[in-house]
């Protein structure tokens, strides 16, 4: 008698999906308890990321503790104010399982197969004045200047995915000229002013052992193109990178050239625009016109591997307002692959947005400096299961995601 074969259905039911990621979120729970040493503290993180993967209206303390079966969210305020854990230790393993996890084999989101660091910064709406770093300040999360915390975010991103993988809060002037109000918060002493570009280093730094050795490009917004630091920092470490930069930045050093916006003006002519497609945008479109050109460095390398600087321009159609970028790099690079960079710069607004709506980010009510981190980093672990599992959803069924690939939160994680 012969077996019969087994007819296994070709596809994947939500419910068996949802059943599969449970069991690998336990698994990832498992793995990152050393985190927490002690066993109490191990289940009350791990019921944390249960309640901010759930399916809550808010991640506030008081929802989290329902979730978790507690009847009020002294548990929960223990985790993230009083009790011992190094919320760094969390992060770098937050880092090291989104790299792993979006690894693309080479594939490559960047130009070469590169994947892509991208920095940027977002805006958390906070009343009061107890809360560290909250003051009125500019945020393009919240649309103009309002109460707020701002983050600054470090993302990789692949063409498996992107994840959050960073994070430093940014303390106004106001706030670290002003120490006693420092110390309420629980503000280290050592922390000083630093501005943005700053902070973006200080991520890079730590992320630059745990990344593929030569296969990182850098992109981020004009907070961080237009700093001459900035650029400078990641020359010195050879990295390669496509910053956006305003229509005044100096680029030639000669009278009626040097400014970005004149120079295209006079020399981009209409048949020299051509239509790549370089990810998606703010607006969802994937290709734009775009206006690329080398640009003469006396004191670049010369000869055959040597790097180069580019000069972009973007636009949606003739006559619409540009976006302006610089670039450094392998100077055989095609004008088709650096453009994907820029491109790229979207993704961490699709990490910070997964962030958010599925896994609590921005729904703390803490006030401290080391809460605000706990906070942000135990979601950041969170939205990286999802973004991780995604990929991995993505890679095991090709053929069942014939059209672009639905968010993480759509493809419905553990709940």
């Amino acid at each position: 008698m012969r077996a019969q074969v087994l007819d296994v259905p070709p596809v994947v039911t939500d419910a068996e999906r949802v059943a599969e990621w449970s069991d690998r979120l336990e698994d990832l729970l498992v793995e990152v308890g050393w985190v927490f040493p002690r066993v109490d503290l191990r289940r009350r993180a791990a019921a944390c990321v249960r309640g901010l993967l759930a399916p809550l209206s808010r991640k506030n303390g008081w929802q989290l503790a329902e979730y978790a079966g507690d009847s009020e969210p002294g548990g929960q305020q223990h985790l993230l104010s009083r009790a011992r854990w190094d919320a760094d230790a969390l992060r770098d393993f937050v880092r090291r399982y989104v790299v792993a996890g979006l690894d693309d084999g080479g594939e490559g989101l960047g130009p070469g197969g590169a994947g892509v660091l991208v920095l940027d910064e977002t805006g958390f709406a906070k009343k009061g004045h107890a809360s560290a770093g909250v003051a009125r300040q500019f945020t393009g999360t919240l649309g103009g200047v309002f109460p707020c915390q701002v983050g600054v975010l470090a993302a990789w991103a692949t063409a498996c995915g992107q994840a959050l993988i960073d994070r430093e809060l940014y303390l106004p002037a106001e706030w670290t000229g002003d120490r006693p109000r420092c110390r309420a918060a629980h503000v280290p002493e050592q922390v000083g002013f630093a501005t943005k570009p700053r902070k973006a280093e200080q991520m890079i730094e730590r992320a630059l052992p745990d990344l593929p050795t030569g296969r990182v490009w850098v992109a981020a917004d004009e907070v961080y193109g237009r700093d001459g630091g900035f650029r400078a920092f990641l020359e010195e470490r050879r990295l390669p990178y496509v910053v956006t930069v305003q229509a005044n930045h100096s680029v030639l050093p000669r009278p009626g050239w040097r400014h970005l916006a004149r120079l295209v003006g006079r020399f981009a002519t209409d048949a020299d625009w051509i239509t790549l497609p370089a990810g998606p945008s703010v607006v969802e479109s994937r290709s734009w016109q775009w206006w690329v050109r080398r640009v003469p460095d006396p004191d670049g390398e010369l000869g055959e591997g040597a790097w180069a600087r580019w000069i972009l321009a973007r636009r949606r159609e003739p006559d619409a307002d540009c976006d302006y970028f610089v670039g450094w790099g392998p100077q055989e690079t095609p004008v088709e692959e650096l453009v994907r960079v820029p491109g790229a710069r979207w993704r961490v607004e699709e990490a910070i947005k997964l962030a958010k709506s599925a896994c609590g980010l921005a729904d703390y009510e803490v006030r401290s400096w080391h809460g605000w981190y706990r906070h942000i980093t135990l979601s950041m672990l969170a939205a990286a299961f999802l973004a991780v599992q995604d990929a991995t959803a993505r890679r095991d069924e090709p053929a069942v995601l014939a059209g672009p690939p639905p968010s993480p939160a759509q493809r419905g994680g553990p709940r």
